[in-house]
């Protein structure tokens, strides 16, 4: 027993002890470096990696077409020369129709007052003295140039005596019609110069209900007057094609 106590103490710090502490102090190391160290510098590395987006060379939108510049004023046409102060010659034709011609609506009527004989042949009895004389069977109307088309105007015309017109419709209402209670519409085309007159000589009938209202049409409105048609703030000629009514009064 007393052999016992007086050996001495083994020491704990043996050098089986000691290789396993530090194998256990190693493996511990290890694992803080795989845990905490390492994922800071692995965080480093990603960090300086810098993604930037490449465009595609995409090709230009073509520029919008630039508006063209309006076209210019057409050219006005030169006016049919005047006719002298006189009266015209019937000329009887070289063969006679084999066919009596249809009525042209057209047709401006014979002025009675053209054929009196009196002054110099080839003229009409409101012509002027220092006129030419000329045919005016065979005398045309001015040509188209220079007159816009309805649609082509900034400004289109506007009637501006209507009262007026509603008076010569009934003074023109062709009597025999206006008895047997007819009423009717003619289209008429027409020139509308720049100072509001209608052209007469452009005056035609694209259509009517019946032939009678066709020239009582072409005398009203040869007296219609409007506001003229303006392009660009200038008056200008225009075509204009309206419908007359003729209807009887209730």
């Amino acid at each position: 027993m007393f052999n016992k106590l007086d050996r001495k103490k083994r020491s704990f710090w043996s050098p089986w002890s000691i290789g396993i502490a530090i194998l256990l102090h190693a493996g511990i190391a290890l694992a803080a470096m795989n845990a905490g160290l390492g994922d800071p510098l692995h965080k480093k590395d990603e960090e300086l990696v810098d993604y930037q987006e490449i465009e595609e060379n995409k090709p230009k939108e073509p520029e919008p077409p630039k508006p063209e510049p309006p076209p210019p004023p057409p050219p006005t046409p030169e006016a049919p020369p005047p006719v002298v102060k006189g009266f015209q010659e019937l000329v009887p034709p070289v063969e006679p129709p084999k066919e009596i011609p249809k009525v042209d609506p057209n047709q401006a009527a014979t002025n009675a007052n053209d054929f009196t004989g009196v002054g110099r042949a080839g003229g009409v009895a409101n012509g002027v003295e220092n006129g030419q004389a000329q045919n005016t069977e065979a005398r045309t109307a001015p040509p188209d140039e220079g007159t816009y088309e309805l649609s082509a105007v900034e400004e289109q015309p506007e009637l501006s005596n209507r009262s007026e017109v509603a008076r010569q419709l009934s003074r023109n209402y062709p009597p025999l019609l206006r008895d047997a209670g007819v009423v009717g519409t003619v289209t008429v085309r027409m020139r509308v110069l720049e100072n509001g007159t209608v052209d007469p000589e452009s005056v035609s009938i694209e259509n009517s209900t019946h032939e009678a209202f066709g020239d009582a049409a072409r005398h009203v409105v040869e007296r219609m007057r409007f506001r003229p048609a303006k392009v660009g703030g200038k008056a200008v000629k225009v075509w204009v094609t309206l419908p007359v009514t003729f209807q009887l009064q209730t």
